[in-house]
């Protein structure tokens, strides 16, 4: 195959630049689905219904329904509200409404994967911290989440090796990842592209395959200590 045709002095950088935005939009992306996912399973775990409720909803609506949906409703519907409340829609872009919806869409992923956790550390646990004078706070925070994080962690990888292929997706609100950068040159090229699909996929795989590697690792340390 000729890949001579290309000028990959100049092409090459720009799939480059994508592949930062990429590891960028996931990296900040994924940190924040962690936070407001361990909030979500926080509240889905709380004893008031006022909590619970809301928290069920949100991550049962969201993993119900289509991402492309749900970044097209970030990206044009809050533009719209931000205009008309404000005059301007300068908030929204590529990057904020990107980064926006990896998190929710993730964030509900996650929030299963702490309740998870958290209830595979044995309730004995929990009963005997009591009885040691601690109250269900302390417990929870000393004795039972630190317990579920080794866990956690193999479930967590896998979902940020998700991420960094769904990325591809924030292409369709002119995102400045990867993928946006191949369908730009794909355009100037036209007729023949089949080697520029291949170095992207070798890119999206030199991003993958160690993380998966990484995974794999983890979970056979773990499964030894267990």
């Amino acid at each position: 195959m000729d890949f001579s045709y290309i000028n990959w002095g100049v092409v090459l950088p720009d799939l480059l630049d994508g592949f930062k935005n990429t590891i960028i939009y996931c990296v900040v992306s994924f940190a924040l689905a962690l936070m407001f996912g361990l909030l979500l399973a926080l509240m889905s775990n709380s004893q008031h219904r006022w909590l619970r409720g809301p928290a069920r909803i949100y991550i049962e609506v969201i993993r119900s329904t289509p991402m492309i949906a749900q970044i097209f409703l970030i990206y044009y519907g809050v533009s719209t509200i931000l205009f008309n409340l404000i005059g301007s829609n300068d908030y929204v872009n590529g990057w904020t409404a990107g980064i926006a919806s990896l998190t929710i869409n993730y964030a509900a992923y996650e929030a299963e994967v702490f309740r998870a956790g958290i209830y595979s550390v044995e309730r004995g646990q929990t009963e005997a911290a009591l009885s040691l004078g601690l109250n269900a706070r302390q417990a929870f925070r000393r004795i039972v989440f630190p317990q579920s994080i080794p866990l956690m962690i193999p479930p967590f990888v896998n979902d940020f090796i998700y991420m960094l292929k769904d990325s591809a997706i924030v292409s369709v609100i002119s995102g400045t990842e990867l993928t946006s950068k191949l369908d730009r040159w794909r355009i100037a090229y036209g007729s023949d592209v089949i080697p520029l699909f291949i170095v992207v996929l070798t890119l999206y795989l030199v991003l993958s395959l160690p993380t998966s590697y990484l995974a794999r690792w983890y979970e056979r340390r773990l499964r030894a200590a267990l």
